[in-house]
Formats: structure tokens, sequence, C-alpha cells
């Protein structure tokens, strides 16, 4: 059952950034050899928490940009979506240099370079920056803002099919991407070194970001599911998702061979279980926050979910950065400081990016008037949401 009734949300849903910001907890502690990974490393099933914050920035992207090509048109959709892109190159570009000023510092300094840093950083430096400045070149943890930046290039495209009526043929093509990277044959990295185009592959996670794109254009468009859904609905997806999480935790045995089961819990290419997993799970967690949206809400961690670029830019520097140094997880509570520390650093973070940008409200002029360079009318807080 649906509403067909036109809403227009003018303020950010804590819910979507309290979960983004979790899922930018859960991913900075699985990147780190701490003890803190057994509560946050898919704990919920066979899924992770990178398919979580890809899926809500879909979401929260086709909610803000469908707005925008309302107000503005093509035209306008199509320069938001680019500026939005820029500046998540930008930030890629940052950490970029960031990350590949720590590794060489440390070289300088300590005289040693450790085998937990990309080894192109130290084998052939300026090699190095110049594929990772054209985005030829992503090593772990330097991967996902790159993936971001090329779906937010496609939500001209799919908004606008979207608003001519054509979500089959969107979620269609989408879903049949998706699938084919199912059986295509892996690739192997050897033979292209040193280009690396990051451990995602984006022609099966930009299925996971329009799904949330898809969903994002319902929910402005008042084509919410009602708060009673199928009771037998609710019982399959929740059916689903316990047998992943004793899969997962207590390893249930399964119907696969071996072979077969590795595809369907493949992470680079969404492997069909864990993509299925993670839709019922998010489906029942959709339901729990409609009924009590209250209790998705933490504001520390909305706050993270509201500055998610510069958090993703800190995570992957600091991470890479203190990962040389063994001496910082010889210990579980060694680790267990660690990981507080670098939690504690996405906070100041956070908070520095947030000032900055109040800095540059606080000259700007009030929402609603005329830009002279754009010509159009923006939304301040609209062109940071996504």
């Amino acid at each position: 059952m649906t509403s067909k009734l036109e809403v227009h949300p003018s303020a950010r849903d804590l819910r979507f950034d309290s979960l983004r910001g979790l899922f930018l907890v859960c991913m900075t502690i699985n990147h780190l050899p701490t003890e803190m990974r057994n509560a946050t490393d898919q704990s919920l099933g066979v899924f992770s928490a990178a398919e979580g914050f890809v899926f809500l920035s879909g979401l929260i992207a086709g909610w803000v940009y469908t707005r925008k090509f309302r107000q503005f048109g093509a035209g306008g959709l199509w320069s938001s979506s680019e500026n939005r892109a820029n500046s998540i190159y930008r930030w890629h570009v940052g950490s970029l240099l960031a990350a590949f000023a720590c590794v060489q510092l440390t070289e300088h300094f300590l005289g040693f370079c450790s085998p937990a840093v990309p080894r192109l950083f130290f084998e052939h430096p300026l090699e190095s920056l110049g594929l990772g400045v054209s985005l030829l070149y992503q090593p772990g943890l330097l991967d996902l803002l790159p993936m971001y930046c090329v779906f937010v290039m496609l939500l001209p495209m799919v908004i606008s099919a979207l608003e001519s009526g054509r979500r089959g043929l969107v979620l269609g093509l989408s879903g049949a991407v998706w699938l084919a990277t199912q059986w295509a044959p892996p690739v192997d990295g050897a033979p292209l070194y040193p280009i690396n185009t990051g451990s995602f592959n984006l022609f099966a996670w930009q299925f996971l970001f329009i799904v949330g794109v898809t969903i994002g254009h319902a929910r402005i468009s008042g084509l919410q599911q009602a708060l009673r859904p199928n009771r037998w609905v609710v019982a399959g997806a929740a059916a689903l998702s316990v047998y992943g999480f004793g899969l997962h935790h207590y390893q249930w045995p399964h119907p696969w061979p071996e072979h077969a089961f590795g595809i369907l819990l493949n992470k680079p290419a969404l492997g069909l279980f864990r993509m299925a997993d993670f839709g019922c799970v998010a489906y029942l967690v959709a339901i729990f926050g409609a009924r009590f949206p209250k209790a998705l809400v933490w504001r520390p961690l909305a706050f993270l979910g509201q500055n998610s670029l510069a958090v993703v830019a800190a995570q992957s520097v600091t991470v890479m950065a203190l990962m040389q140094f063994n001496s910082l997880f010889d210990t579980g509570l060694s680790r267990t400081l660690t990981a507080a520390v670098v939690i504690g650093i996405l906070f100041v973070v956070a908070g520095a990016r947030q000032a900055v940008v109040s800095r540059g409200r606080s000259g700007a002029a009030p929402i609603g008037t005329r830009q002279p360079a754009a010509r159009r009318l923006i939304r301040p807080d609209d062109a940071r949401a996504a």
C-alpha cells in the first residue's frame, strides 16, 4: 500500500545520518587488527558495513538530487552532480597525497617502509602519484571515494529515467549488469600491475547504489511503503536474516558446493546471497526505523554521517599511517586504545570540517537569494547532503 502524495522533506533525516555514521565507525574498526572487529565485521550476517554505506549514500542521493531535478531541471541536476563528483575527487586526491606523505616521512625519518602500506608508494613514488590522481591506482583504503565519484556521475541519467516513469527499466538494466558480473570470470590483476582500480567491482556495486537512488526517489515522491508491511514478506526476510547470521557466526550448513558458495558470498562482485542477506536486514531495519524512529538516532554518529567525505578520507589516511607501526598492535590493550584514538580523530576531523562549512555559510548570501555565478537558486544544505 502506497501513498502518491508529494512530499518535500526540508530537513536531514537523522536516522540516515546516524546509520551512515555507524557504518563509517564499523569500516574504520574493520581496517584495524583489533578485537573490536568481532562486534563490527559482518556482525549481522554475511555482509559488511560497506554495503550499508553505499546503499544509504544512494538513497540520500536519490532523495536530494530528485529535488534538484524538480527545482532546477536537467541542467541543474547535471551541474549539481558534477560539482559533487568534483568535491569527492578532491577529497580522494587529498587523502591520497596525505597517505603518500605519511609513507614517505616514515621512510625518511625512521628508515623503513612497512609492508602494510601500498608498495608502489615507496617503490615508484612519482608513478604512484600519477596513477593515483588519474584513478588508475587505488590501493586498499583508497578505493571507496573513486567508486562513489563514478556513481554520482550516473545520477542525471538515472534520476531523469525515474522521473519519466521508467523505474522498472532502471532497476532491470542495473540488476542485469550486476547479475552478469556474478558469472564473469575474475580478473587477474597481476599482469596489469601497477594499474589497480580497487577491490570494488563497479559493475556489481552500482546495483546497490542505484537501488538506493530508486528508493530515495520513491521517498520524496510519496511512494513509501506503508507501516503495515506484508507479514509473509517480513517472515521471509526474518528467516533469511537469521540464516545469514547463523551462517557467519555459527557456520551453519549450506546446500551449495563450496565453489558456488564462494561466488554467492563474494564481496567484490556482491554475491547473490550476500546481496539477499543485506536486502532482508535492511528491509527489517527500515520497518523498525519507521515504527520507532528515535531508536535509530544517535547524534554523535549522525554528526559523523553528516561529514562523511571528510571522515572517509581521514580514516583512510589515519589507518594507513598507524598500520606502519606494529608496536601499536602488540597487545589487546594497545590495539583497543589505538582503535579508540582513530575513532576520536574521526570526530575531530568532522568537527573541523563542520567549522569550516559553518564559517563559509556565515559569509554566504541567505538561502533563497540568487547566486550570481551559477545564475540559479541553490540550497546550501542540499548541496552537501548526499
